[in-house]
C-alpha cells in the first residue's frame, strides 16, 4: 500500500476544480502543475533517502515506508513491511514507545530520541528517531519522521568509554607509582645531603680541597635531585587529589629558601640573576612559621623557578615575608616582562602554560601554579599575581595553625 504525502485543503485547492482527493492514496483528477512537482520532487527526495522515512497513523500502522527502511529491518519488500499490524513490533521495549509518544504529543515534535529497535529476524539495532505530528485536511493525525541507524556509532562510543576508563585506571595507577617511587627516593636523598654536609663542614676529618670540591659538586646535584622528587611527589599528589599538609614549625630561612636557592643555584649563576633577600634584614634571624615542610618547598622551588625562567638573563628577584597576625603573606618577584593582561586569567589553571611566541620551547605539563594554589589553600591561604610596572610579583598567604586547614 502507498501513498503520496497528504496535504493541507489549502494545499489541495486547484487553480479550476477543488480537486479533492477521494481518499488519502489517490492525487486529486485536476491537480496543479506545482503541486504536481512537489510531489514528484518529495517522492523522489523520500524513496531516495539514505535513512529510513516513514509515515503511520495514530495507532501504529505504517502507511509509507522508503528503501532504506525495509532494508533497515531486514524485510524482502515495502509491501511486508507495511502488513505490519503495528510499529510497535519494531520496539525491543514498549515502554521507549510510549515515553516518545507521550513526548510527541505533549510536544509536537522530537529529535535524536535514542532506543533500541528489533528487525525482522529479531537482531537489535541501536536508531536514533526525529518524528512530528501531522493532520490533513480533514483533521485526521498521522506520524512522519526518519529512523537513522546508529548501531556503530554506539558501538564505538562504547570502545571509547572503555579506552578512557582503561586509561584513567593506568594512569591512576602511574600517579600511585610515582608518588610511592618519589617517597621512597627522598628518604636516602635526604640522608645523602645531610651526610654531604657532615663532610663538607669536616665533621669526620680534615680533607684535601679537590676532595672538598667533589664533595661539594654532589651535594648541588643530590639537593637538585631531591627537589625533582619532591616536585614529582607534589604533582602527583595534586592530580591524584592526595595532597594532605603536615604542619611543623619551621625556620623559613633556613629550613626552606636556603635548600631552594642551592638547588637552583647553578641556574641563577649561569643567568646572572641578582638575589634581593629582604629576609636578611629581619632581626634575630631565624623566621618561625608552621607549614608543610615538603609543600611549602614545592611552592618556593615552583615560584623560584618561573621567576628565574621568565625574568631571564640578569633580573633581579626578590622575596619577602610578613606575619599579619592571623596569617603569614609572602611573595616572589622578579624583574622580568609581566605577564600579558589576556594571559593572567589563565596561570593558576590546570595546564595552562603561558607561551611567549610561536617560538617558545619550554617544557613542563603548567601544573605548577596550579598545584602550588591547592597546596596553599590547603594551608588557608591563597595566591595571586600582581603585575608591577617593572616586573611580575606571586603574593601568597598561609593561614596559621587555628586559622585553615591541617
Amino acid at each position: 500500500m502507498t501513498m503520496e504525502r497528504p496535504h493541507s485543503e489549502e494545499h489541495g485547492k486547484g487553480s479550476g476544480d477543488t480537486g479533492k482527493t477521494s481518499n488519502l492514496g489517490e492525487v486529486s483528477a485536476v491537480a496543479d502543475p506545482v503541486r504536481q512537482y512537489a510531489e514528484i520532487w518529495y517522492r523522489r527526495f523520500f524513496d531516495s533517502c539514505q535513512h529510513m522515512m516513514y509515515i503511520s497513523t495514530r495507532e501504529g500502522r505504517l502507511i509509507d515506508v522508503n528503501p532504506a527502511g525495509v532494508c533497515l529491518f531486514g524485510f524482502d519488500s515495502k509491501e511486508e513491511m507495511l502488513q505490519l499490524p503495528s510499529v510497535a513490533e519494531l520496539y525491543r521495549n514498549m515502554s521507549d514507545r510510549q515515553k516518545l509518544l507521550q513526548a510527541l504529543e505533549e510536544q509536537g515534535f522530537v529529535k535524536d530520541y535514542d532506543v533500541e529497535m528489533v528487525t525482522k529476524d529479531g537482531r537489535t539495532i541501536n536508531a536514533s528517531i526525529t518524528t512530528s505530528i501531522w493532520r490533513d485536511e480533514h483533521g485526521e493525525v498521522y506520524y512522519e519522521g526518519t529512523v537513522r541507524d546508529i548501531t556503530e556509532r554506539r558501538r564505538w562510543r562504547k570502545v571509547m568509554e572503555e579506552i578512557n576508563e582503561r586509561n584513567k585506571v593506568l594512569n591512576e595507577h602511574i600517579l600511585r607509582m610515582l608518588m610511592v617511587m618519589s617517597h621512597d627516593v627522598r628518604g636516602p636523598l635526604v640522608a645523602m645531603a645531610a651526610t654531604l654536609k657532615l663532610l663538607i663542614r669536616g665533621t669526620f676529618g680534615h680533607m684535601d680541597e679537590s676532595v672538598g670540591n667533589v664533595l661539594r659538586d654532589l651535594m648541588v646535584r643530590v639537593v637538585r635531585l631531591l627537589g625533582t622528587a619532591e616536585d614529582c611527589l607534589g604533582k602527583a599528589s595534586s592530580v591524584d587529589g592526595s595532597l594532605v599538609v603536615e604542619r611543623q614549625t619551621l625556620d623559613l630561612r633556613q629550613d626552606i629558601i636556603d635548600p631552594i636557592l642551592d638547588e637552583l643555584s647553578e641556574d641563577i649563576e649561569q643567568q646572572g640573576i641578582k638575589i634581593d633577600n629582604r629576609l636578611g634584614a629581619i632581626p634575630a634571624g631565624k623566621i618561625p612559621i608552621r607549614a608543610d615542610r615538603v609543600w611549602l618547598k614545592t611552592i618556593f622551588r615552583n615560584l623560584f623557578k618561573n621567576a628565574v625562567k621568565y625574568g631571564g638573563r640578569g633580573c633581579t628577584i626578590a622575596f619577602g615575608f610578613e606575619d599579619h597576625g592571623d596569617c603569614y603573606r609572602l611573595n616572589v618577584y622578579n624583574s622580568g616582562r609581566p605577564v600579558p593582561e589576556e594571559h593572567r586569567g589563565r596561570l593558576f589553571t590546570r595546564f595552562g602554560r603561558i607561551r611567549e611566541g610561536e617560538t617558545d620551547t619550554r617544557n613542563g605539563m603548567g601544573l605548577g601554579l596550579f598545584l602550588i594554589r591547592e597546596i596553599i589553600q590547603k594551608h588557608g591561604g591563597d595566591i595571586w599575581y600582581e603585575a608591577k610596572p617593572h616586573g611580575s610579583d606571586f603574593v601568597f598567604t598561609i593561614g596559621k595553625e587555628d586559622t585553615g586547614p591541617t
